[in-house]
């Protein structure tokens, strides 16, 4: 029989092994195996399961659409209208119950809120109240002066003013200025820097606790401070685009309103207030910090019904999956239950959850849709106004953003299988390409490479613990075996005779070593099947239940290396390492780390240079209207000092200063922007694929093994002149892709190994890539010769 092994072998050209399928050729890839023996006890006969349910079926889609309407009906009869009186209500409850708290935590005995805000008042006076007049008066300091704003933007202003001595806000009008602290408050500012801290945050906290509800003469009432959203919208409306910013809303017959003044009403409650049936405001609702608090809760509760369409579709593909796998794994005792592999049962990141929740939150929002409509309509009774007005605030915006972000989801889904497929076909391309026929084996150790390689998956299936996994890797074995099988059936070998078990495979191992200790082969063998892929893809139509198993050992180090004498483990570590750094050379990843530093650097200099250069240009653009009049020389000169904060005499830092400042703010761009274009680039040109794998691993062979272990430079030169040859042909074909676009040139591959032919677009960028890491791989070995040469010259 060894015989009838051997003449078989004979017919088998000598190939590269470690990147080829049974679909094209004998013999297959890393990542194969073999044939029968003792310890195939465990593969089943037919060790097919029942499909596991990984897209949505009609039974889902029909829970789905279920789910929508239930919830959605839920939505309409329980949860009501969107309602600010309810959401002022709610804050203004949630805000006294704040103040009189943090009144408690600083020493404050009662528990009225009038007596926490007085408490509050005297114990935490702060510096900015020096500059109630600057801002407007009592009424609307609050809503002008940043620092009293109950944001972050509000506490960066508040310690502003502790190491300047200065406030921030706007005037009356709108636009940004920056005043002293007067004299009568100046001791609220610190002396040192812990104390400027001190005060800057923990006393602005507990002031801006006093007013959060109002003043003490009207607690629970008074104009309140901006929250987190209103914050921000005034602190932006402050920037010189906002100052001659376009008409937002009608005022009246003639006049307008712009958006200065439309945020400025919103506060004051005359936008969103009550009108009698003559326009007349009867009652204001201010939009402050405690209508904010009552909007988000009011958000919380249109959230509960989407919530509750999450529950029911998630919950429901929980348990179908999971009484699915318990059937088709014939689980029957609850120790069994840890053979359930969670990614198949938990309702996450999952093409048919992402179905499901498409079509649950859609239905929802037109069952929610209708019932607003519905009602808006006969409340309205044919007023277009208060149609649209009633239609609005029983809309539920939550369902709304949920339903946009499932689409989302689902399309991505969707695009990322199209993806899949495509880069299907582009491996299959660039496979042939990689095709270099430099790494030589012989029929024997070509059959013990095979048999190494089954070895791999069968000790890999035993150690595998989640039963839907450890199927699966079965199921690769035994198609692997069945195509292994037919093409030795062509030559007259049956598998069982071909195939060596674990045993008698490293006897073999030996016995053949020990017969030609010279040669390199040993670790050739060792150096594939440690690169082996874990369960490629095979060309069957099973290959998506192969996609993200993994193995579960090293059983090259742990098995392999323990039970034949030529590779160590120092050996097989030696050959790793040297993997490393062989795809580290053909990746140039040296150079263009080099390349990411050194653009960062350039990008942010030339931004810094021409912020510079352009400071004059830029300041007018910040300082708005505090420079309208002014042109020429004069205007560049109080631009620039107001940017700077003011003048030299005034205290501030002058033009020099405005300009640092902008430059500043251009090298922290470029220097941004220079990470971002050379991440990009780095992200554009990641290594990866067919070519340069095997581009790596031969010059790992090379160097490590026939160069340092075997000083076999003929071999190397012999694969040097391989690699040229197949450089010119690659590029012939390159060149003659590039020439005509529509040229259908590629090279000689089975066309079953493509669904649909790569465009010549594709080859060309996929031939240009592999031209890259081959001309690299081939320039790093010439190197070596030279100093191999040379060592033993």
């Amino acid at each position: 029989m060894d015989k009838e092994i051997a003449r078989a072998g004979e017919e088998l050209e000598c190939t590269i092994v470690g990147l080829e399928f049974p679909k094209t050729r004998l013999l297959p890839a890393p990542g194969s195996g073999g044939a029968s023996g003792p310890k195939e006890q465990f593969l089943k006969g037919e060790t097919r399961w029942e499909p596991r349910l990984s897209k949505a079926d009609k039974l889902d889609c029909e829970i789905a659409v279920a789910s929508g309407v239930i919830t959605g009906l839920v939505d309409s009869f329980f949860m009501g209208k969107f309602s600010l009186e309810r959401a002022s209500e709610w804050g203004s409850k949630k805000t006294s119950e704040f103040v009189i708290a943090m009144a408690r935590l600083s020493g404050y005995e009662g528990d009225d809120l009038e007596g926490a805000i007085k408490h509050l008042e005297k114990n935490f006076e702060f510096a900015a109240d020096g500059n109630t007049a600057d801002f407007g008066g009592g009424r609307q300091h609050h809503f002008r002066d940043f620092s009293h704003h109950f944001s972050l933007g509000g506490l960066v202003c508040s310690i502003f003013t502790q190491f300047t001595g200065k406030a921030i806000g706007t005037d009356t009008a709108g636009r940004l200025i920056i005043v002293d602290i007067p004299g009568s408050h100046a001791e609220h500012l610190g002396g040192t820097v812990q104390e400027k801290i001190m005060k800057g945050t923990v006393t602005w906290l507990f002031h801006i606790a006093s007013d959060v509800a109002g003043s003490s003469s009207n607690p629970g009432k008074g104009t309140g401070v901006p929250g987190p959203i209103l914050s921000l919208i005034k602190q932006l409306s402050a920037l010189p685009i906002f100052q001659n910013a376009r008409t937002v809303m009608e005022r009246g017959e003639d006049e307008e309103l712009n958006f200065r003044e439309l945020i400025a009403k919103l506060f004051n409650g005359t936008l969103l207030g009550k009108r009698d049936e003559n326009g007349k405001i009867i009652e204001p609702v201010r939009f402050d910090f405690r209508m904010e608090l009552g909007v988000l809760h009011e958000v919380g509760r249109q959230a509960v019904p989407v919530l509750l369409n999450q529950c029911f579709i998630r919950s429901f593909y929980f348990a179908r999956r999971f009484a699915h796998e318990i059937k088709a794994l014939k689980i029957e005792k609850l120790s069994e239950l840890s053979r359930i592999d969670p990614a198949d049962i938990l309702p996450f990141r999952n093409r048919a959850i992402a179905r499901m929740s498409t079509i649950s939150t859609g239905v929802f929002t037109l069952v929610d849709a209708a019932d607003a409509a519905i009602r808006a309509a006969i409340a309205s009774k044919g007023k277009k106004e208060v149609f649209l007005g009633e239609f609005i605030v029983r809309i539920n915006f939550v369902g709304i953003g949920t339903f946009a972000i499932a689409c989302a989801l689902d399309v991505k889904e969707v695009l990322m299988e199209r993806v899949s497929d495509e880069n299907d076909r582009l491996d299959a391309y660039e496979r042939e390409l990689a095709d270099l026929h430099c790494l030589e084996l012989g029929p024997e150790q070509i059959r013990l490479l095979q048999s190494l390689q089954r070895s791999i998956v069968i000790s890999d299936i035993e150690k595998t613990e989640k039963a839907r996994k450890k199927e699966a890797k079965e199921i690769w074995l035994a198609e692997w075996e069945d195509a292994i099988s037919k093409g030795l059936a062509e030559r007259g070998v049956l598998m069982k005779d071909y195939i060596l078990e674990e045993t008698e495979l490293y006897v073999q191992f030996d016995k053949l070593a020990s017969l030609d200790p010279v040669k390199p082969w040993p670790y050739l063998i060792a150096l594939e099947a440690d690169l082996m892929a874990p369960y490629p893809p095979l060309g069957g139509n099973s290959d998506k239940e192969f996609k993200g198993l993994k193995f579960e050992n090293d059983y090259m180090l742990d098995t392999f290396c323990c039970s034949q004498s030529v590779v160590s483990k120092d050996g097989l570590e030696s050959l790793r390492k040297g993997m490393k750094h062989a795809e580290g050379e053909v990746d140039a990843r040296l150079a263009k780390n080099v390349a990411k530093v050194v653009g960062t650097v350039v990008f942010a200099t030339a931004a810094t240079l021409v912020a510079f250069v352009f400071a004059p240009f830029i300041a007018p653009f910040i300082a708005g209207e505090a420079v309208a009049g002014l042109s020429g020389a004069a205007l560049t000169s109080a631009s620039l000092a107001f940017v700077g904060g003011g003048a030299l005499a005034a205290g501030g830092l002058g033009m020099a200063g405005g300009t640092a400042i902008i430059a500043g703010g251009g090298a922290v761009l470029g220097a941004l922007g220079g990470t971002g274009i050379t991440q990009l680039v780095a992200t554009m040109n990641n290594a990866d694929g067919f070519v340069f794998l095997e581009s790596s691993k031969l010059l790992c062979y090379s160097e490590e093994v026939l160069l340092q272990r075997y000083a076999d430079v003929d071999s190397a030169r012999k694969i040097k002149a391989t690699l040229n040859e197949r450089i010119l042909e690659l590029d012939i074909m390159l060149q003659s892709l590039r020439e005509d676009g529509e040229n259908e040139v590629q090279l000689e591959v089975d066309e079953k190994s493509f669904e649909e032919e790569v465009s010549p677009k594709k080859q060309v960028k996929v031939l240009s890539k592999s031209l890259k890491y081959l001309r690299r791989c081939n320039e790093k070995l010439a190197k070596d010769i030279s100093a191999a040469v040379k060592d033993q010259g």
